[in-house]
This record gives C-alpha cells, structure tokens and sequence, in this order.
C-alpha cells in the first residue's frame, strides 16, 4: 500500500472514531445533566418540602440529548451521621429537564422511603432507606443532599429542617355563681295550729286565776277582805 493511501485511511479512521466518542459522550455524562434550582431548602418538621431539579445550565437538555439512561439522576439524601440515609434514582420521564421530588417530612424515616419521597407529575423516582427506622419524626437539623454517584457527586445543596412550632393556650376558666334563693312557706294548716295553742295557752292563764300582779288567787282574797271591813262598819253604826 503506497504512504499517500495509508495516510488517507489514518485519516478516516480517527475522523470515524471522533464521530463516535461524539455520539457516546451524552450517555457517558447522564449524571451530569441534572442539577439543585436552590443551595438550601427549608422546612418546618413535619411540612411536604419540595425538591426541584433541572438539567445544567451548559448541557443541552433536548429531548434527543436525554435520550436512552440520560434522563436519570442518582440521589442521596443525609447519611449515617444524622441517622437518616436514603439512596434514590430520579428519572426525568418526559424528558423535559425539569423534576420536582416531594419530600414528607411528617413520615420520613418512619415507612418505606418510596411512601415519602415522590415525584410530582409524571416523573419517578425509586427509593430506599439505609439507615434504621426512626421512632419518630426527623430531628431538626440540616440535611444534605446530593446528585450523581457516591464518589462523585455532581451538585449538592441542604435542607434545613427547623422545630415545629408549638402554641400553648391557657386553659379558659368559666366561673358560674349559683343563687340560692330560700323561700319560707306557711301552709294554712300550720296557721291554725299556732292559733289553736295560742288559744289554749290563754284560757290556762286564765282559769288559774292569775291577776295583772302576777300572784295566783290575789283578787279572790281582795274581795273578801273588803266585805269583811264593810260588815264591820255596818255593825258599828
């Protein structure tokens, strides 16, 4: 083979070969795609947080870009020092560079991780939990989250998660003043029965002879007294 046609089938053959690692580069670069709309997220405990994702700002996130496994991100939300770890694959259904995960704070860590990370829309994203069940809700604290694999995270962001607040009202005390009111009632029978001894305690008085003196029999004694003097000076005369 002659040198000139060597050097034209070199030529092709790199110029083929450039073509296809073209072709394979999106593919190779899935991860890279996605990445945080925000730095921070913040939550009260027990609030729905959402989680939004989009395609890179330098990436080409056509439909043809994502086209095969180009339209899945892999997910890692806390770890093992917060004692909440989840591992998850979002995958971009529509393909349209843009998926929003909802994230329920009031059940995170306490059932499988598919109930409480979700995905809005037509989008998906399969989930698991790496760390133990948790008695209750999430700690406050901040969370980390992370895109791409473990050793290589292409973006990472937070998620802050404050206490819940918690309102105390007093106890409202209702005072209720009850009036009795004492009524005295006097039948009619009762009436003529304090007559009846009214009227008896009279006629006793009376038959025992006591005077306005006080003195039982004193006015019989006057009077014989004074016929007694009267006799006597009838006698004289």
């Amino acid at each position: 083979m002659r040198p000139s046609n060597r050097s034209a089938l070199l030529t092709t053959t790199l110029l083929v070969a450039a073509v296809l690692a073209a072709a394979v580069m999106p593919a190779a670069a899935a991860s890279g795609h996605y990445e945080f709309t925000d730095d921070a997220y913040t939550a009260e405990q027990g609030e729905v947080v959402s989680i939004t994702l989009s395609g890179a700002a330098d990436a080409n996130n056509t439909s043809a870009a994502l086209a095969g496994e180009n339209n899945t991100v892999p997910l890692r939300i806390g770890g093992e020092d917060v004692n909440f770890a989840v591992n998850a694959t979002v995958v971009d259904e529509d393909r349209d560079g843009n998926v929003t995960l909802e994230l329920n704070t009031s059940t995170a860590g306490q059932t499988n991780a598919s109930s409480y990370l979700t995905a809005a829309g037509n989008d998906s994203v399969n989930a698991t939990q790496t760390t133990e069940t948790l008695p209750a809700t999430l700690n406050a604290g901040d969370y980390s989250l992370a895109l791409g694999p473990a050793n290589n995270s292409t973006d990472t962001a937070t998620l802050s998660l404050q206490a819940a607040e918690t309102t105390t009202e007093p106890a409202e005390t209702t005072e209720t003043t009850e009036s009795t009111d004492t009524e005295t009632t006097t039948t009619a029978d009762e009436t003529n029965e304090t007559t009846t001894n009214a009227s008896a305690t009279t006629d006793a008085t009376t038959a025992t002879g006591t005077s306005d003196t006080g003195i039982p029999g004193f006015g019989a004694v006057l009077a014989v007294v004074a016929l007694l003097a009267a006799a006597f000076l009838a006698v004289r005369r």
